[in-house]
């Protein structure tokens, strides 16, 4: 036994009962953090930014990270095993790690290495960049190579496993301590391998990969290490693609994390479970670092405590989003109390949001925002350039404070340029893609996906699912149909039960197909394309998203559309939301005279119901972004937008200011007259 690597380690595991203990194995950085306002650019000297001084030695580095946020979040056992130099910054880890409660009997402390160090360059949106010093992160690991003079042995490994039910792994460490741990952990049977992608931007044997039980590389990552083998044609389009060609080459669950925009599982067996993230607002992101590692130790946690792997995932996001709401990787790390009540009241979004353009501050309002593309077209004698195409559209849409995500019209919005350069275009503006927005052409005039022809029917179903991948070019989850023409005029024109059994089929195939991306019908109950839609009111709608019977089925909502069926939106949005599946909300407003379809702006002519519309949403725990299909001909389209915006963030805050008592006393009397006077107290505030 080589008592020199591994003091005590005996006695530890006779103190240490065994039961479902997680082993990391990994790196421990002593990380300096350096506020700038900006990264330098070749050659640029920067200062940091005024007021602002260095943080210094802060805990940090992915196992250790890790392992203070495992222990943290369980009262199970965590071990750490890890490589640091006989200096300061080593003490100040090794002491971090124990006051966290992990048991650091494993680690090594070498007189002749630098314990690893992390230069951190934090920016003041919260993003960072950083290099890293590997120090005795790399080197350290001498004993553990079978050159070694005196290598490890199987029985200190085994000791090492003992009791152990997951094991940690990340990348920066040499791959072979990863091997030989990881080997050994599925020779002996009965333990989890968790494998991180992050750390050194290496490639990975497939030998590793097929240890692995969950490889989680976030989605640079993901495509970079896919990128890395040397076939020429193993290529992959998209993440989940990239996902599963690690799945070919021996990989089991891939589990990808995308920052604001969730995560995703791609299964072993094919199934996806996409995780949307926990909202935190612009002005509670401080620093994003080691909210992945966060990610990680949280879903490994949940993993062993047997939750079913959604609810894994969103205990991870809700870690991950309490994680960068404080500086530093260790200092960031949350308690169980935290992320629990993170799961519990947290509110879920597409993303982290950002402080968005034009000088504009953000408050603590939880979603995307997106607004009618189409609208600015309207008006273009106060635009002083191009709006010819949808590129032009939104660069005049980047000039609206506030606004952060932009819906597309597909096929329509698609014939001028590509997907990446529609993508590209959204990276320079600094927005992201909300939905992709199904618009059939005019060939489809009899019907869509459930035209008489039935080639033309198959059609429209290939057309949805080339939207679909669209939507996976942009970075969003999300296709939103609207039928113009899934209709008919008079009464014997169609078979009402088979229009409905042929739109059933065809989402069921297209959800499939696709289950990664939210499937969400818009209807509508006449237009003047078609007098009378098969889908015509929100219970009917509800009854055909039960009849495809696929969770990534549900519903958008349009308030003009709910007006123009009779329908008040606030109950209808509640209908929706108690079942889950209001996956978006489009806002607008209207005098609903002949079925006219208004498109005014949001509260404009029902400020009262426009209140209860955002309750209902807030009640419901509403997770999409709001888009408002307005129609500004005579208005300035941007103007009309900042103040969409502004009306949906006052009847927000209005709305989520409403004592739950006093509406429970008022609904329980079904008292209109308190109702009302709820109503004006609540705008008035």
């Amino acid at each position: 036994m080589n008592w020199k690597l591994f003091p005590c380690l005996l006695l530890n595991l006779l103190l240490c009962p065994a039961h479902s203990n997680i082993l990391v194995i990994g790196s421990a950085n002593a990380d300096t953090f350096l506020p700038i306002a900006r990264l330098p650019t070749e050659g640029e000297n920067l200062t940091l930014l005024p007021g602002k001084h260095p943080q210094i030695d802060l805990p940090g580095g992915k196992g250790c990270t890790q392992a203070v946020a495992v222990s943290k979040l369980t009262d199970k056992s965590c071990k750490f095993v890890g490589q640091l130099g006989m200096d300061d910054a080593g003490s100040v880890l090794i002491k971090a790690l124990q006051d966290a409660g992990v048991d650091t009997e494993g680690c090594r402390r070498h007189r002749h290495l630098p314990t690893g160090r992390g230069y951190v360059f934090l920016t003041e949106s919260g993003s960072v960049s950083a290099v890293v010093s590997g120090g005795s992160n790399i080197e350290g690991w001498s004993e553990w190579t079978e050159d070694s003079k005196e290598p490890i042995s199987q029985e200190e490994i085994d000791s090492l496993l003992e009791g152990v039910t997951c094991i940690m792994l990340q990348r920066e460490v040499p791959e072979y301590v990863n091997l030989l741990i990881a080997s050994r952990a599925k020779q002996k049977g009965g333990i989890t391998v968790i494998q991180d992608v992050g750390g050194e931007d290496r490639p990975i044997s497939d030998e590793m990969l097929q240890h692995c039980d969950y490889l989680m590389p976030n989605e640079s990552e993901l495509h970079r290490l896919a990128a890395s083998f040397p076939d020429p044609s193993a290529t992959a389009d998209n993440y989940i693609s990239c996902a599963r060609l690690l799945q070919k080459r021996g990989a089991k669950n891939v589990l990808v994390t995308r920052g604001s925009k969730g995560s995703t599982l791609v299964m072993e067996d094919g199934a996806l479970i996409y995780q949307p993230a926990i909202a935190v607002s612009a002005v509670d992101v401080i620093d994003e670092t080691g909210a992945g590692d966060c990610y990680r130790a949280a879903f490994a946690v949940a993993l062993l405590e047997g939750q079913s792997l959604q609810a894994c995932m969103k205990f991870a996001s809700a870690a991950g989003a309490c994680s960068v709401q404080v500086n530093g990787a260790v200092p960031s790390t949350p308690t169980r109390d935290e992320v629990d009540y993170c799961v519990t009241k947290g509110k879920q979004t597409k993303r982290v949001l950002v402080v968005p353009r034009g000088g504009y501050k953000n408050d603590d309002f939880p979603f995307l925002i997106g607004s009618r593309l189409n609208s600015m077209k309207d008006r273009p004698e106060l635009w002083a350039h191009s709006l010819e195409n949808p590129r032009d559209y939104v660069k005049r849409q980047v000039t609206i404070p506030g606004l952060t995500c932009v819906d597309f019209n597909y096929p329509q919005h698609f014939h001028s340029w590509s997907n990446k350069e529609a993508k590209a275009a959204l990276d320079e503006a600094g927005l992201v893609a909300g939905a992709v927005c199904l618009r059939y052409p005019s060939k489809f005039a009899r019907g869509a996906m459930n035209h008489p022809d039935v080639d033309l029917r198959k059609e429209a179903i290939e057309l949805t699912k080339e939207a679909a991948r669209t939507a996976i070019d942009l970075g969003c989850s999300e296709v939103v149909v609207w039928s113009a023409y899934d209709g008919y005029d008079y009464p014997f024109t169609v078979d009402y039960d088979e229009k409905w059994q042929q739109l059933v089929d065809a989402f069921q195939e297209i959800c499939d197909a696709f289950p990664g991306i939210k499937f969400s019908l818009e209807y509508k109950p006449t237009d003047e394309n078609t007098r009378f839609f098969t889908v015509p009111s929100t219970a009917a709608a509800l009854l055909l998203v039960q009849d495809i019977d696929r969770p990534n089925m549900g519903l958008t909502l349009d308030v003009g559309h709910m007006l123009m069926s009779g329908e008040n939106p606030g109950q209808s949005i509640a209908m929706v939301g108690k079942r889950k599946k209001l996956f978006g909300v489009q806002l607008n407003d209207g005098y609903t005279r002949l079925a006219a379809e208004d498109g005014m702006m949001f509260g404009s002519v029902h400020p009262s119901m426009a209140l209860e519309i955002m309750y209902q949403l807030y009640r419901s725990d509403f997770d999409g972004h709001f888009y408002f299909d307005t129609f500004p001909q005579r208005s300035d389209p941007v103007a009309e937008a900042v103040y969409n915006i502004e009306q949906v963030k006052r009847f927000w805050n209005a709305a989520t200011s409403i004592s739950v008592d006093k509406l429970a006393g008022i609904t329980g009397e079904h008292d209109a007259i308190g109702s009302l006077k709820m109503v004006d107290e609540a705008l008035r505030k």
